[in-house]
């Protein structure tokens, strides 16, 4: 038998440096890990510490400014952001630009000459000169269809009349026996055949005449759409150009006639021409939802060709105006807002009606009086919570 004391030894095959290499690799891993964990804790604590600056920022915004009730605000007095807000006095103040400012077009023009001034106007559209002739063969009609009433009611009283005296001489002679009754008879029936006859004429030629008016009245309002107005061509003198100017619908309010303006054309960007509103259409455009305004321009020099664009200006007469810095007005939905201030650190959202602007102002046509405490710039800065006060 074998002594297992001299059976031989099993050593381990694996080197040394093997060993060695694997201790270093579980070493890196361990510093890595190490690492990872303390880089995760320095950005833990980073974004902590930003997240309560700000929650800090939003505590002292939401301090800086609130909604006080409807349609109210109110800032901390002190607070930064009130020292971002510029506040001024609203001033009256006298001036003579435009309330308002409109595209318009030449639509006609009536040139001088020794030919019939009818015959002598100048349309932008084939269209305008078409309905205008329409229109004067309606303003014929009309007279001449009053004219044969009158005279269709002359002729059936006369007839009537005739047969009426007619009938009443042979009563007469019926009755003293001259004449047959048969006669008589014949008679009243012609005046009955009269009067019918004269009571159908006359209806005839009323209806030619109400329909003579109505032609007349649908040619003008067709007149109007297409974009004149007759009455302005009817007393026009030589030289005289007609502009048409459309008005939106949110500033019908603003226009009436005799209303004083100013015609810019681009072609003639040197001139300006005084204007005066001289008609407004009775009706809105279906389409572009506008009003049309007629003014009637003097062109003595027949620069103002039919078609030429201008920009026209309205309500140039010299008035009291309410500025207030663009920079105060804040455009929310539809409507346009400022600031007034109601009390110390209160402002009162206020709806307001802008007009025309004039330099860095804007006017305010509604809303505000002269004096009232607004915030003319750095308003922007509290929409958000305006915003919320007109929700409440």
């Amino acid at each position: 038998m074998t002594d297992p004391a001299d059976a031989p030894r099993v050593h381990d095959a694996t080197p040394a440096s093997a060993r060695f290499a694997k201790l270093r690799e579980h070493r890196r891993l361990a510093v890595g890990l190490v690492a990872l964990v303390v880089v995760a804790s320095v950005w833990r604590c980073v974004r902590r510490s930003e997240v309560g600056e700000g929650r800090a920022r939003t505590e002292t915004g939401a301090a800086s400014v609130e909604v006080a009730g409807p349609r109210l605000i109110s800032v901390a007095p002190g607070s930064p952001l009130e020292s971002k807000l510029a506040v001024g006095a609203v001033r009256a103040e006298a001036v003579t630009s435009p309330r308002l400012t409109v595209t318009g077009s030449v639509a006609a023009r009536l040139t001088a000459g020794a030919d019939d001034p009818d015959a002598r106007w100048d349309f932008s559209q084939p269209e305008l000169a078409s309905a205008w002739a329409d229109w004067l063969r309606a303003q014929t009609d009309e007279p001449f269809a009053q004219r044969q009433l009158e005279k269709t009611r002359e002729l059936a009283a006369a007839r009537v009349s005739a047969q009426t005296k007619l009938v009443d001489r042979l009563r007469k002679l019926v009755a003293v026996g001259t004449d047959s009754p048969r006669d008589l008879a014949a008679a009243e029936a012609d005046l009955v055949q009269a009067q019918l006859e004269g009571q159908k004429e006359v209806y005839e030629a009323e209806t030619a005449a109400k329909n003579a008016s109505r032609t007349r009245t649908a040619l003008a309002r067709q007149l109007l759409q297409a974009g004149i107005d007759p009455a302005l061509l009817a007393r026009a003198r030589p030289g005289t150009a007609i502009v048409v100017a459309d008005v939106p619908e949110s500033q019908v309010g603003l226009v009436h006639e005799g209303q004083a303006g100013v015609a810019r054309f681009y072609a003639l960007p040197d001139r300006t021409f005084p204007a005066r509103v001289s008609s407004v259409a009775p009706t809105l455009s279906n389409e572009r939802r506008t009003l049309r305004v007629f003014f009637e321009l003097d062109d003595a020099s027949s620069q103002l060709r039919p078609g030429l664009f201008a920009e026209v200006g309205l309500g140039t007469e010299p008035r009291d105006a309410m500025l207030v810095p663009a920079d105060a007005v804040l455009h929310i939905g539809r409507a346009d807002y400022v600031l007034v201030r109601s009390q110390p650190g209160a402002w009162r959202v206020t709806e307001v009606s802008v007009g025309e602007a004039t330099g860095a102002k804007v006017e305010l046509l509604s809303g505000v009086a002269a004096g009232d405490l607004v915030v003319e710039s750095g308003a922007i800065l509290l929409k958000p919570v305006v915003v919320e006060a007109l929700a409440r």
